[in-house]
């Protein structure tokens, strides 16, 4: 009897813990009944609910101590850590009409982006706060019952166009917050297309900048470098140091209209201005660093409060009870922030719950994010001509769990097998280029192929670029003069629809997704870049530059993707080797899912896209593909010394390109890639299109 009563106390004393972190109080400040009340299929009208949630997390519980200087914020008087962040829920008035399924999209800078993918809403409308009928687009996460919820993540998002907050503890040193020596960079991507002589800190508005300890730049440490790129030639891991600009050249100040300007710890004014053809590397002592790891408790706890919890603390009642699933999407910087919420050990909560049962990490490449550390930039992603210095492509880069090739040890984001969830991983060709995702299936010396987790798809939609609105007439990048050819318009809408279904099947009937398609070292699909068989296209540059990688060492207090950064230019320990995918006679991937437009192309459709000369050419065009029309006839392509098809060999007639492409749209349907409803939107624009007319 004595031995069943202690078991008992044991076992209840593991099954209640005595310290839960939590969502404490959600407060709905504003309920609106959203597209004039139109009906979403059979689930009916939706409505926004806006508010707020507010956390507490116990820093000493294992499942937080992982958050960098989560010992450095003053506790309450309950010894755990307060912080809160904004939120927005997307329900169905009636929830019995919904699917019982939570779609948690995690915002990007703040922003709410999944619908330009999966509902092709055009750039035109307001993503931010949707309310207008055309805010939804085609509505299909809507149809499809899913109560559709985001987040605040990310301490360096400032107020304004109703991008979702943070208030995050400081780190601080006794009373006073710490400070650190720091690196960040200015570029193009700050400048708009102009010359500016003034930028805040953080390089734009919409963000928070981390202030220098004084705008006496020996007090601050300051160092500004200018230099032409971030990679060297031909592509590596190292960065170059790059030129020091004089002392007398710029200053801590705000000078919108010019030098000098105004002393500012939170700006930089440079005399001459910022010139599109070169970056700007900044090092100099900061202060207030907020706990960004909190970052990744926020989905935590908000997740599994809506999944889980009737009440909150203060007594208000889960306005979306009865969910029963979570599927989770990440696009670009936030696809990064699930591969590393994942590796981090986010994916269960305090009471031993998984978190998200799938997820569609979407354009991420191989990339984890720069969160978990002090003085975290989340904003800034590493591609060939900018921002290197992120801590991005250390081990683990796969899912699954393998030996370490360099130092010996066994580690993968994926290595915790009772919360882990299904994913399916998409990637353009663009991230191939940038984001070095051969590396999330191919050994670091280009020498084979790895077995990926059985609870993980990867797929390289075929010749698409990065991002981009459905619609959207192809442009040239910053100012229309950014790149040398036009932008890539075929969007991945389509191919993520499909996915995302195959993706609930997958967790709530075990249905298997359709196999992995992606390019491998084995079929001579992945090659090195200097080996792509890419035609001689007129007026295109092709140099094979690409954002080279490696494992990089930024100081003894940097592990496992967290910590305190002591190397500003980290030291390569060993070099890899990125692969992209092969491409056939026209220009375009012979791997993964091509879409019904890149099967029956009527166009040179690349992932990556070169600078103009004004731009730092011929470095990569940050994220955008290109678009090279074929010649309409053998003469015309014979005229140009252009060796691709033309049109009329490859179709003959407009009848013959509809034909085609119906057959392709046919075809990924039939292997669950395509959706019905999609099918038909395609036909129909190759049938309205002017190919052969």
């Amino acid at each position: 009897m004595l031995i069943r009563t202690l078991i008992t106390v044991i076992a209840l004393a593991l099954a209640v813990p005595s310290a839960q972190a939590k969502l404490t109080r959600l407060e709905i400040e504003k309920r609106e009944v959203v597209a004039n009340g139109q009906s979403f299929g059979t689930v009916g009208a939706y409505e926004k609910l806006t508010g707020r949630a507010w956390f507490e997390v116990e820093p000493g519980h294992k499942r937080n101590k992982v958050i960098t200087d989560i010992n450095l914020a003053k506790p309450n008087a309950n010894g755990r850590v307060e912080f809160s962040a904004d939120m927005v829920i997307l329900k169905p008035v009636d929830m019995s009409k919904g699917s019982e399924t939570l779609y948690f999209s995690v915002n990007n800078r703040g922003r709410k982006i999944a619908f330009g993918r999966m509902h092709d809403t055009p750039s035109t409308v307001d993503r931010n706060d949707p309310m207008d009928p055309e805010d939804f687009g085609n509505g299909f996460l809507m149809r499809r019952g899913y109560v559709i919820a985001w987040v605040g993540w990310g301490a360096d998002i400032a107020p304004g166009d109703n991008r979702l907050t943070v208030d995050f503890p400081l780190a601080m040193n006794e009373d006073k917050p710490v400070t650190g020596f720091i690196f960040t960079e200015f570029s193009d991507r700050n400048f708009n297309g102009s010359n500016p002589t003034s930028l805040p800190l953080s390089g734009g508005s919409a963000y928070k900048p981390y202030p220098a300890i004084s705008t006496d730049k020996k007090e601050a440490q300051a160092q500004l470098y200018m230099v032409a790129s971030d990679s060297p030639q031909p592509s590596g891991p190292e960065m170059p140091r790059g030129a020091p600009i004089a002392e007398d050249e710029w200053a801590f100040a705000n000078c919108p209209d010019g030098w000098p300007g105004t002393p500012s710890v939170n700006h930089i004014c440079l005399k001459s201005g910022f010139l599109n053809n070169r970056n700007y590397h900044l090092l100099y002592h900061a202060t207030n660093s907020p706990i960004m790891g909190l970052g990744y408790a926020t989905t935590r706890d908000f997740v599994s409060f809506l999944r889980n919890e009737d009440v909150d603390d203060a007594g208000n009642v889960n306005p979306v009870p009865g969910l029963k699933h979570t599927l989770c999407q990440g696009i670009s910087s936030s696809g990064m922030y699930l591969r590393d919420f994942l590796y981090q050990g986010f994916n269960v909560d305090e009471s031993n719950r998984k978190v998200c049962d799938g997820m569609n990490i979407h354009v991420a490449g191989v990339h984890k994010l720069f969160l978990n550390y002090r003085f975290a930039q989340p904003n800034p992603y590493s591609q060939q001509h900018r921002e290197r210095f992120v801590p991005d492509t250390n081990f683990p880069r796969q899912y699954a769990v393998r030996i370490h090739p360099f130092e010996g040890f066994a580690d993968g984001i994926l290595k915790r097998p009772l919360y882990d969830p299904k994913i399916i991983h998409t990637d353009t060709s663009n991230e191939y280029w940038q984001f070095r995702a051969s590396l999330t299936g191919a050994s670091e010396g280009a020498r084979m192929d790895f077995t990926e987790s059985g609870k993980v798809r990867r797929y390289l939609l075929s010749s698409l670029q990065h991002g981009g609105y459905r619609g959207d007439p192809p442009h040239r990048g910053i100012g229309n003069r950014q790149c040398e050819q036009l932008s890539n318009p075929v969007h991945a809408g389509p191919l993520l629809r499909a996915l995302i279904v195959a993706l609930d099947e997958w967790v709530k009937n075990r249905t298997a997704p359709p196999e992995m398609r992606v390019p491998r070292i084995a079929d001579k699909t992945l090659v090195e870049p200097k080996n792509l068989l890419m035609p001689k296209i007129p007026g295109l540059t092709y140099k094979g530059i690409h954002n080279g990688s490696g494992d990089r060492d930024f100081g003894p207090n940097v592990r496992m993707n967290r910590g305190v950064i002591e190397l500003m230019l980290p030291n390569v320990i060993a070099p890899h080797k990125v692969l992209v995918p092969q491409v056939d006679e026209i220009g375009n991937d012979i791997a993964g899912i091509r879409h019904p437009f890149v099967e029956a192309p009527t166009a040179t459709l690349l992932g990556w896209n070169t600078r103009t000369r004004e731009f730092g050419g011929p470095d990569l065009c940050d994220l955008l593909g290109s678009m090279i029309p074929l010649p309409k006839t053998r003469t015309e392509a014979d005229a140009n010394n252009d060796p691709r098809p033309s049109l009329e060999e490859l179709y003959s007639d407009h009848a013959g390109y509809v034909a085609k492409v119906t057959a392709a749209a046919r075809q990924l349907q039939d292997e669950r890639l395509l959706l019905s409803e999609d099918v038909d939107r395609i036909i129909a624009e190759a049938e309205a299109s002017d190919v052969l007319k």
